[in-house]
């Protein structure tokens, strides 16, 4: 779809338009990009009904509530003991098994390599920050959790330097900055020092991470304040580099991040000197987001639920943007720092501000959210959701992530070998997040199939595929109907069963996105419907 183009006129007309867009919502989170509803076409066959799971967790691809985690010595060892057995108002519950599929983790670049050639994921690599990495990085693995990641190159937030000493000298201009009591310094991102040092950097991740078996996605650049690309400061004392170290950064991203998403932070100063500017936007910001999503990024946002800076601009972005690529959304009132700064967006408590978090996730589409971590386990994120607001935990999952199944099928119960067979099939998505098979690193990876099955071993015997039924148009309230004509000539005669499955090019095509059907799934993933004879 061709998105909603800002302009300098925009702010005049934005709360009416995104209080449109919201209204769309309530009907449908979806544009009506296809035919939907009643089933197409007169196959001759029997008719099999699905009935759908709308409870369980499944752990698909770049979906559901992330653990968020630093490097920093506010992590103690242990970390998976406390989310294993984690309170809630509903009592001990285990955070990784039944809630969260993904662990994200904040990547300091000086953490991650703190001397040239030296990387915390390395055996020999030993430093505090090293062994916090294994520990998370070990512990996520034994819980079939995916990791995420999000960098920082940046120090005025910080009483330590963000980058490595090797930077500053070989050579690297850099700025100081001061953090309460401690002096920092932060490379300017213009300085082709430090672009060769990053994208080395970068390059020596993605050789170990850009690997979707472990990774779900990777974002965030690490440029800007906090790491969120505002509020730059260049070696020319204007945004003049604005445009060039944008290009650096989402090239380097593009080249070394092939099979894994990559986010970029869709933001109004998106690489310009400025912080914020009350309701002000920077008319060239939308461009340029614009130009990461056709580069092959998704989006994210670290200001969910802040009401003055998680405005009409970020969710018109967002929203029109909101089934061309997914969506991370972080929550952007921390316990920990903001103290009560919330009630001056209207809030009541801490509870109201987790709502407020969740409609905006809700209003954008999108597809992850984040449990935040800190030591002092009741002023973390975590604890808030899970006792202030179990609630919305739960209906994240069920209504928020993306739970696509075939409603209603017509196949044959029997055919000739040879003979054409035609399938009717029609699909549903329950969850408000789309399922994003359309995104450019996974091009070609995901795809509905269908299989003849042994019934004894549930292995299939013959696959073919619906290339027409695209799991990225399986939007919710709009349910997409298709009539798939095919050949099986490649099996004896016999009985097996019909299964469907949307399986995984890079795996063998075997499933590799889980079916919401609430009975009948092989332990594979295939979801098994009825018999037939091959004559």
């Amino acid at each position: 779809m061709t998105p909603f183009k800002l302009s300098r006129n925009f702010a005049a007309v934005q709360i009416l338009l995104y209080g449109l867009f919201c209204l769309v919502l309530l009907v449908s989170c979806a544009p009506d990009n296809g035919k939907a509803g009643d089933m197409t076409g007169d196959p001759q066959g029997k008719t099999v009904t699905v009935s759908p799971d709308r409870t369980t967790m499944f752990r698909n691809p770049f979906s559901g509530w992330m653990i968020y985690s630093g490097l920093g010595s506010g992590i103690s060892e242990n970390f998976w003991e406390r989310y294993d057995n984690f309170p809630s108002s509903k009592g001990t519950v285990n955070v990784p098994r039944d809630y969260a599929p993904i662990l994200l983790i904040r990547v300091i670049w000086a953490e991650a390599n703190p001397q040239e050639g030296v990387y915390a994921w390395q055996d020999d690599c030993d430093t505090p920050q090293a062994r916090r990495f294994k520990m998370l990085v070990r512990g996520a693995r034994e819980r079939n959790m995916r990791l995420a990641f999000n960098f920082g190159a940046d120090s005025r937030d910080k009483h330590d330097n963000a980058c490595p000493e090797y930077v500053r000298e070989r050579g690297c201009k850099v700025f100081e900055s001061q953090t309460g009591s401690a002096k920092v310094w932060t490379p300017y991102p213009d300085d082709p020092i430090f672009q060769e040092c990053y994208a080395g950097f970068i390059h020596a991740f993605a050789q170990e991470f850009n690997d979707p078996d472990i990774t779900a996605f990777a974002g965030g650049f690490g440029i800007g304040k906090w790491g969120e690309y505002h509020a730059c400061i260049y070696s020319t004392g204007d945004d003049s580099p604005r445009e060039q170290v944008f290009d650096f950064l989402t090239d380097t991203f593009v080249k070394e991040f092939t099979r894994i998403p990559i986010t970029l932070n869709a933001h109004r100063w998106i690489g310009t000197g400025v912080q914020w500017d009350g309701d002000r936007f920077d008319p060239d910001s939308e461009r340029l987001v614009q130009k990461g999503v056709d580069k092959g990024f998704s989006l994210q946002s670290a200001a969910f639920g802040m009401k003055t800076w998680f405005g009409n601009w970020e969710k018109s972005m967002l929203f029109n943007n909101r089934y061309d690529v997914p969506v991370a959304s972080e929550g952007g009132w921390v316990k920990a720092s903001h103290g009560d700064n919330y009630k001056g967006d209207g809030y009541r408590d801490w509870a109201d501000v987790r709502k407020g978090e969740f409609l905006d996730a809700q209003g954008s589409c999108v597809n992850t959210m984040d449990l935040r971590y800190n030591e002092s386990l009741e002023v973390s994120e975590a604890w808030s959701w899970f006792n202030e607001a179990y609630e919305y935990v739960e209906r994240f999952i069920q209504e928020g992530c993306y739970r696509i199944y075939p409603d209603r099928l017509t196949l044959p119960e029997s055919f000739g070998h040879g003979d054409k067979v035609t399938i009717s099939h029609r699909w549903q998505n329950l969850g408000w997040s789309y399922c994003p098979t359309n995104i450019k690193q996974w091009e070609g990876r995901y795809r509905t199939a269908f299989a003849l099955i042994d019934k004894e071993t549930l292995q299939p015997v013959s696959i073919r595929f619906d290339e027409q039924a695209r799991p990225s148009d399986w939007i919710k309230g709009k349910p997409r109907s298709y009539v798939f004509e095919t050949v099986y000539d490649d099996v004896p005669p016999g009985e097996y069963a019909w299964a469907v499955g949307i399986t995984d090019a890079w795996k063998d095509n075997r499933p590799g996105i889980f079916i919401a059907a609430k009975q009948n799934v092989t332990p594979d993933g295939w979801l098994r419907l009825m018999d037939v004879t091959v004559e």
